[in-house]
C-alpha cells in the first residue's frame, strides 16, 4: 500500500464521527509545532537598520545588537512613517529577509517559463506548485517534473490547485488529443509516483447547499477559487500572479519575482500548503476498496467518448473524517491564525544574517474563511503614505503606482486611493487586453463591465478633486495597458520617493496573486508579499518594472468613456447592478 493510501486509511479510521459532527481535526497533514514566543519578534530593519556582526554562542536573538561591529544600513525611505510601518508589519505578520542580489524580477512570460523549467530540471529534494490550474496543453512542463522524479529518488512533488478549474472538462475533450482537464494531465504522475507525487484540489466552501446544485458548472468558480501562485524547487521560490498555461508563458503579461535561495521562505510555503491540504481533495488514480464512498468524488470524465481505464477509476478523496468538506471555514481560520502566529513568533530567528537589505511579509487573504491579512496590512501602507505627507521635510513624500489586470478595485482600496494626498498612477487592462475579450456567453460582457467600473472610479476622482493635473503632477492618473496580441494580468503596488535629490526608484512593492479587486478580497484565496528594500539593484529593477508597464499604457478619461467603441450595453449595466462586480 502506498504512502498516500496509508495516510488516507489512518486518517479515516482515526475518526468514527460523521462528516457533520463538530470536533477536533483528524487530518493527514500535521500542523507545525508552535514556536515559543520571542520577546522581540521583529526584523533588523526595524532596529534603525543596525546589524550585529556576531551572535552569542547561546543563540540569542539578533534583535539585540552588540556594542561593537555595528553596521549602518541605508534606509528604504528616510521618513519615520515607513520605519513604523515595518514595525507594524512585523508585529502582525511573518517576516523574511534576503539580500537584494538574491532577488530577481523577471520581465516577460518567456523568462518566467524558462526559469520555471530550469528550476525543475535541477530539483533534488522538493518541487512545490501552487496555482489556479495547469493548462492541459502543458505536456513539456509535466514531463520535466516526471524526469526530475525519475532521476532523483529522494525528490517529492506537491501540487495544490483549484478544484473546479482543474476538474472542469474542456469543451472539445472528446475529440482533442489533449487530456480533458488538469487533473487528467497530472493523473499519470500520481500513478507512476504514488509515494512521491501528491495532487491536492482546494474547493472553496462558499458554494454549497442549493446553490451548488443549481449553478451551472462553468460558473462554479464565481463563488471563489484557490488563487495563490507560488512555485518552489529545493530552496528557490517564484512568486507570481501567473498561472501555468500557454498564454501565461507567451503573451500574457504578469509580474514574477524569483528568490534564488531562501529556504526559510520555501519552508513557510511548504508548511502553508500542507495546512491547506486539510481542506482539499487528494487526486488518487485508484482508491483502495476500504475508502468509503462518503469521502470520495469520482473524477469527471468525458461522456461522449470512452475514458481510459485509469481515468475511470480515479477519484478525489477528502482526507479528514472530522472536517466537513463544505463547512470548514471556522476550523481553517483557527488553524491559519495559529500558523501565522507561529511563524511570526520566530521572526527574530530569521534575522541573524548581517547582510540583509530586503524584507518581505507574506499576507494571506481568504474572505470566505474570514482571514483578511491583505486588507488589514495594505491599510497600514496607505496610513504610512498619509503620514509622509504630514511632514514638510524635503524628500518625505512618496508617489504611488497601482495596477490590476481586472480593475474591479475593492471599495476600501478605492477609498484609500481617493482619500490619499499622494500622486497615484493607476493602470488597468484595456478591453482588448482583457483575458475575456471576444469570449462567448456572458463572459463576453466582462470587459464592458470593467469599462463601467473604471469610468465610475474616474468620475469619482473628478468629483473628489483628485483628477490628474498634468502641470502640477498631482492627482490620480488613470491609464490603460494595451499591446497588440497580448493580454494583461499584472497586479501590484509600488511606492517611490518624490524628491529628485534621492533615489527615486520604488522602495516598497506589493506583489502576488491578488488582483486588488472585490473578488480577490472576498471570494478567492490569495497569497501576496509586501516587500521593502534598500538594495539599489533591486530598487532599480522595480523602477524599470514600472517604466515598462507605463510604456504600453495610455491615459484615459471622459473622452474615452464617451467614445462609441466604449459604449456599455444595457446587459452589462444590469449585471453590474445585480452585484456581479464582486465576482469579476
Amino acid at each position: 500500500m502506498s504512502r498516500s493510501q496509508l495516510a488516507i486509511r489512518d486518517a479515516l479510521r482515526a475518526s468514527s464521527s460523521s462528516l457533520g459532527k463538530a470536533g477536533p481535526s483528524r487530518s493527514i497533514v500535521p500542523l507545525p509545532k508552535r514556536i515559543p514566543s520571542q520577546a522581540h519578534s521583529i526584523c533588523p530593519i526595524h532596529q534603525h537598520h543596525r546589524y550585529s556582526t556576531a551572535t552569542s554562542s547561546t543563540g540569542s536573538s539578533s534583535s539585540n545588537t552588540s556594542t561593537s561591529g555595528i553596521i549602518q544600513k541605508p534606509q528604504p525611505h528616510q521618513h519615520p512613517a515607513f520605519e513604523s510601518l515595518s514595525q507594524e508589519l512585523s508585529s502582525s505578520q511573518p517576516c523574511f529577509g534576503a539580500r537584494g542580489d538574491e532577488v530577481e524580477l523577471l520581465t516577460s512570460p518567456q523568462m518566467f517559463y524558462a526559469r520555471l523549467i530550469e528550476m525543475i530540471k535541477r530539483a533534488k529534494r522538493r518541487v512545490l506548485i501552487s496555482s489556479l490550474y495547469i493548462g492541459a496543453e502543458e505536456g513539456e512542463l509535466v514531463e520535466s517534473i516526471r524526469q526530475a522524479l525519475t532521476n532523483n529518488p529522494q525528490l517529492r512533488t506537491v501540487f495544490i490547485l483549484d478544484y473546479h478549474r482543474s476538474t472542469r472538462l474542456s469543451r472539445n475533450s472528446s475529440s482533442s488529443s489533449l487530456p480533458p482537464s488538469t487533473a487528467h494531465l497530472l493523473l499519470p504522475l500520481v500513478e507512476a509516483f504514488p509515494d512521491r507525487c501528491e495532487v491536492w484540489l482546494y474547493r472553496s466552501p462558499k458554494l454549497r447547499g442549493l446553490m451548488e446544485k443549481i449553478v451551472p458548472e462553468r460558473y462554479d468558480e464565481g463563488w471563489g477559487t484557490w488563487h495563490g501562485k507560488w512555485y518552489g524547487v529545493d530552496d528557490e521560490v517564484l512568486i507570481s500572479g501567473a498561472n501555468l498555461a500557454s498564454s501565461y508563458f507567451t503573451n500574457r503579461q504578469d509580474r514574477y519575482i524569483h528568490f534564488k535561495s531562501n529556504p526559510s521562505l520555501l519552508s513557510y510555503l511548504s508548511s502553508l500548503t500542507r495546512l491547506f491540504t486539510q481542506y482539499s481533495y487528494l487526486l488518487h488514480h485508484s482508491p483502495p476498496a476500504h475508502i468509503s464512498p462518503t469521502y470520495t468524488v469520482p473524477l469527471p470524465n468525458p461522456t461522449s467518448s470512452p475514458s481510459s481505464s485509469n481515468a475511470s477509476r480515479a477519484s478525489l478523496i477528502w482526507p479528514s473524517a472530522s472536517i466537513h468538506p463544505r463547512r470548514f471555514s471556522t476550523h481553517a481560520l483557527a488553524t491559519l491564525t495559529a500558523f501565522q502566529n507561529s511563524w511570526k513568533s520566530s521572526n527574530a530567528n530569521r534575522s541573524r544574517r548581517v547582510d540583509i537589505d530586503t524584507w518581505f511579509w507574506p499576507v494571506i487573504q481568504s474572505g470566505v474563511l474570514g482571514l483578511k491579512e491583505e486588507e488589514r496590512n495594505l491599510v497600514k501602507v496607505w496610513n504610512a503614505i498619509q503620514k509622509s505627507y504630514e511632514s514638510d521635510e524635503e524628500g518625505s513624500k512618496v508617489r504611488v503606482d497601482l495596477t490590476s489586470g481586472y480593475f474591479g478595485l475593492y471599495k476600501e482600496y478605492k477609498r484609500l486611493v481617493l482619500d490619499s494626498p499622494a500622486s497615484t498612477g493607476v493602470i488597468a487592462a484595456s478591453p482588448k487586453a482583457n483575458g475575456f475579450y471576444g469570449s462567448k456567453g456572458f463572459s463576453r460582457l466582462i470587459p464592458e463591465g470593467y469599462t463601467l467600473l473604471e469610468s465610475r472610479f474616474h468620475r469619482e476622482a473628478v468629483r473628489r478633486g483628485r483628477a490628474w493635473d498634468e502641470e502640477k503632477g498631482e492627482g490620480v492618473k488613470l491609464r490603460e495597458w494595451e499591446k497588440k496580441g497580448w493580454t494583461y494580468h499584472s497586479k501590484g503596488i509600488w511606492l517611490s520617493p518624490t524628491s529628485s535629490s534621492t533615489n527615486s526608484n520604488p522602495f516598497l512593492t506589493f506583489i502576488g496573486s491578488s488582483n486588488l479587486s472585490t473578488r480577490s478580497l472576498t471570494l478567492d484565496t490569495e497569497l501576496s508579499l509586501i516587500m521593502m528594500t534598500s538594495s539599489p539593484t533591486l530598487r532599480k529593477s522595480l523602477g524599470q518594472e514600472v517604466k515598462t508597464i507605463n510604456k504600453d499604457s495610455k491615459y484615459v478619461g471622459e473622452e474615452t468613456w464617451n467614445s462609441e467603441e466604449r459604449k456599455v450595453s444595457w446587459l452589462a449595466w444590469v449585471l453590474v447592478a445585480l452585484g456581479v462586480e464582486g465576482m469579476l
